[in-house]
């Protein structure tokens, strides 16, 4: 028999974005955890809310199913040593609970003989029962980034993401009993914090009783609704929205009943670069901007209320006079800041600090410049467009403007490059060097702004590594994280390559360090550990550059340094090789040579001579022929899938040589030489790959 199952935890506001992954564990740890008590819940609906995670199954088996275990004991020899029952049957037939004659001796199919043997029945318990047991455990190990422990009364011993007021926990008619934090499930929720009111929440149709009470629980749902009215409300406005799903994110997590409200500000502040009004309006009121029909800017915005005003007007006009105060604050500074040129304003850097330890931001820029006026052919970029952007990318975080709102850092150093008449590659490539901010943020177009950006993120990794602040799994306050994924993804474009491997860019990177010598050097063990960093951080990728892991590991373990955009292409080849006839012998017969080479202890780059005349098996000719044959291909070709098909070729001579020949011949000049002729087999798979990682 099934009924509907109802969990819900209710607390004070949980931070935007924080919610839904709190929700799907504790859907995902319940699910597992019945599982592995042989209960199958069925599907279940998330509610989630700032105040609330709800989990609702309408398909809850009410008990366990009954269930038959075999458990198995010692050994026979061990069991009945003369062929009697000995202390270990007798003892172990007492543990299990089970009178000796229960057992029999059985053979288990490992080759070992016969061990003692039983089934036993296991009644199922109750479902209520062993969601009580477990739902402490549950909640106690859901991944909550900082823990509350408050005190309303009694201390508490547990601690969750904000303060529990609440627990619902029903299998149809019947509590499930626990207590967690020092609040005992029931069957009474709150509505909204203004208009709803406490009720008794069944367990069958939990959702529809929240809407009731001015809850939309769905966050899906909610999401859309807040979405359709942002549209409507445009509509009426006759302008049109600026989408940014992010926002719409972060409103649908802090709101459970969604109302959106319309408000302009003076139209005195279009003449500001819109980007401030738009930053302005999303950072710090949360509100939508928009735009005319015919592309111009409009002082229309739109707020996401959490209520349902009797008044929206002076909601809206509220709004208003917060997003107008701060727009005269930007105002105020878009006007005082071009006093001082982008150029004036680096002599500035000289204070302000990059990081205790680095030196100051004069320093970074230094390093910057030098870096691009080497390395700038190798993003298809001019040199000297790209030093000068690099010299004045900074200058901007001395303004008023950018002070105020940090999120315009570069946009503004663009805008005041072109008041500055600087010429407009230079502000382009200002603008964008900090992109991509967010791993789904569009790339730079400027070649200028992909090489300050690389250079200016493998900088950066350089420096906090040499200080030990490397990210934890658990902490990364300096975003390195961020910084390398951008990094990775401008390397990866293959729309717009980048011609420099990363151990090259390494090494320039830390070639400014020691050459300035102002703050550190960068040694080669830090060098290491962020080569490491980066490796982890692109295999982590590997899915969203359109590759397997495992393809994308043997791509990077090739004995030849390239691009990293090449790097992917050959690991896309790779998944679509390896799953060929020719690509699973080449990665079979690939990995046989690497398990013989690691066993003998020869390294890859190993270059000892093979020598024809000792061969003294028509497999060992057929062999050497062959590669030599596809080493000639590979000087001739370049492209990689012709020479995967090289390789493919070669399938058949390595299988007739691991047949016929004893590679580990008594003999050592014969054993040499055969491992000489593999290891200048493995040297040519791995100009393109470590190929048995795909085996």
């Amino acid at each position: 028999m099934k009924d509907a199952l109802l969990i819900e935890i209710g607390c004070e506001e949980i931070p935007a974005g924080l919610a839904l992954p709190l929700a799907e564990a504790l859907r995902d740890q319940l699910v597992r955890t019945l599982a592995q008590a042989h209960v199958d819940i069925g599907n279940i609906r998330l509610g989630v809310t700032p105040r609330r995670l709800l989990l609702h199954s309408s398909n809850c088996p009410l008990m366990q199913a009954d269930r038959e275990e075999d458990i198995w004991g010692p050994p026979e020899r061990i069991a009945f040593p003369n062929g009697e029952a000995g202390k270990a049957a007798k003892g172990f037939a007492r543990k299990q609970g089970l009178p000796l004659d229960a057992f029999s001796l059985q053979d288990k199919g490992d080759g070992k003989g016969r061990y003692m043997h039983a089934r036993r029945r296991i009644q199922g318990k109750a479902v209520s029962e062993l969601l009580a047991a477990a739902l402490p455990g549950i909640i106690r190990n859901l991944p909550c980034t900082k823990e509350m422990r408050w005190q309303d009364g009694a201390a508490r011993d547990e601690g969750f993401i904000r303060p529990i007021r609440w627990i619902v926990a029903r299998l149809g008619e019947t509590l499930i009993p626990f207590c967690y934090a020092g609040v005992h499930a029931g069957v009474h929720s709150q509505g909204h914090r203004i208009h709803g009111k406490t009720i008794e929440l069944d367990a069958y149709h939990p959702f529809e009783q929240l809407k009731l009470q001015y809850v939309m629980a769905d966050r899906t749902a909610r999401r859309q609704w807040i979405a359709d009215q942002l549209q409507l409300a445009a509509a009426r406005e006759n302008v049109k929205l600026l989408a940014d799903e992010a926002l719409l994110d972060e409103v649908t997590d802090l709101t459970e009943w969604p109302q959106v409200v319309t408000g302009h500000y003076d139209e005195c502040f279009l003449r500001l670069p819109r980007e401030v009004s738009r930053v302005e309006l999303k950072h710090h009121q949360r509100c939508f901007a928009s735009e005319c029909e015919d592309g111009s800017a409009s002082p229309v915005f739109f707020a996401v209320a959490n209520i349902e005003s009797r008044d929206p007007l002076r909601v809206a006009e509220g709004n208003a006079r917060v997003v107008n105060a701060r727009l005269a604050d930007a105002a105020f500074y878009f006007d005082r800041d071009p006093r001082h040129s982008l150029e004036a304003r680096v002599e500035m850097l000289n204070h302000v600090v990059f990081q205790d330890g680095l030196g100051m931001l004069s320093d970074q820029v230094r390093r910057l410049r030098g870096f691009v006026l080497d390395n700038a052919r190798y993003f298809h970029a001019d040199a000297d467009i790209a030093q000068r952007a690099a010299y004045l990318c900074k200058s901007d975080l001395t303004t008023g403007l950018v002070a105020e709102f940090p999120e315009l850092q570069g946009y503004m150093g663009g805008i005041y490059a072109d008041m500055d008449e600087e010429p407009i590659p230079v502000a382009m490539a200002i603008a964008e060097h900090y992109r991509p901010v967010q791993a789904d943020d569009e790339l730079p177009t400027s070649a200028a702004a992909r090489c300050i950006g690389v250079a200016e993120r493998m900088d950066k990794l350089l420096g906090y590594f040499h200080l030990g602040r490397i990210p934890t799994a658990s902490a990364d306050p300096f975003g390195l994280r961020r910084a390398c994924i951008g990094m990775i993804r401008l390397l990866t474009a293959s729309d717009q390559p980048v011609e420099m491997t990363v151990g090259n860019i390494l090494r320039q990177s830390a070639r400014q360090w020691n050459e300035q010598r102002v703050t550190i050097s960068i040694s080669d063990e830090t060098r290491e550990q962020v080569r490491q960093f980066i490796d982890e951080r692109l295999l982590g990728m590997a899915g969203s550059l359109g590759t397997s892991r495992q393809a994308l590991a043997a791509a990077l373990a090739a004995n030849i340094e390239r691009p990293l955009y090449q790097v992917v292409m050959i690991a896309r080849q790779l998944d679509d090789f390896v799953h060929t006839e020719a690509g699973e012998a080449v990665a079979a017969a690939n990995k046989r040579v690497a398990n013989i080479m690691r066993k003998n202890a020869i390294s890859d780059d190993e270059s000892a001579e093979v020598q024809p005349r000792l061969f003294q098996d028509n497999a060992e000719d057929r062999l050497y022929l062959a590669l030599q044959e596809a080493e000639e291909a590979f000087g001739k070709e370049e492209d990689t899938e012709s020479h995967l098909q090289t390789l493919a070729g070669l399938h058949q001579a390595i299988d007739a040589f691991f047949t016929d020949v004893m590679v580990m011949a008594d003999d050592e000049a014969l054993r040499h030489n055969r491992l000489a002729l593999l290891a200048r087999l493995r040297r040519l798979f791995l100009r393109i790959a470590d190929i048995s990682l795909l085996s």
